[in-house]
């Protein structure tokens, strides 16, 4: 009868040890998981009291100034170049600001952006627009009036002449993308998709 009582003491005691490591260690994870939960409620929190101010006149930068107003910083405006004219987005904050659907434009010179229509490739975004074909020119002016009509003007970017060339395709089936992007682009002007 004493080996069966300290057979049970035993088992008792190897209960007890993992019982209390499994708690222990589920009390870690739950601690964890916690505070995880809680640094994205607030981080959360934070990215919505994002406060934009709008833009003062002549607010003349260089393309490396501009990148400062990407809609990520409270307290500063949303600013987007277009021909060399800078515009204060932030009326659509919810289009350009951080998470919103247009934020890679923020911050940046568009001209290529939008005459390509296409939004992402990095290379369209701060280059000079000389290189553009017929269509995209078109696709562009339709562009620069609907800027001028929903968003004020409040600066030119001051080094224009030293943005990277025109980004060119040179193969067969990137030169029909491109010429695909842009006349869709032109198709959701003239049906008044875009405006």
């Amino acid at each position: 009868s004493a080996p069966v009582r300290s057979r049970a003491r035993v088992r008792a005691t190897v209960v007890m040890f993992f019982t209390f490591w499994f708690q222990f260690f589920a009390a870690i994870i739950a601690a964890g998981l916690l505070y995880g939960a809680i640094y994205i409620l607030m981080q959360d929190k934070a990215e919505k009291h994002i406060q934009h101010v709008a833009a003062e006149r002549d607010t003349n930068l260089t393309t490396a100034e501009l990148a400062a107003y990407d809609g990520r910083t409270s307290g500063r405006p949303i600013l987007v170049s277009l021909c060399g004219k800078i515009y204060d987005v932030m009326s659509s904050a919810a289009l350009y600001g951080k998470g919103g659907q247009y934020n890679s434009f923020a911050g940046k010179d568009i001209t290529v952006a939008c005459a390509k229509f296409n939004k992402t490739s990095d290379a369209h975004f701060n280059a000079q627009w000389t290189g553009l074909t017929k269509p995209e020119r078109e696709l562009l002016a339709k562009w620069e009036d609907l800027f001028a009509k929903k968003y004020p003007e409040v600066g030119k970017v001051t080094d224009v002449d030293n943005m990277a060339p025109c980004p060119q395709s040179n193969e067969g089936i990137a030169m029909q993308a491109d010429a695909y992007s842009t006349t869709l682009g032109l198709d959701l002007f003239a049906k008044k998709h875009i405006s």
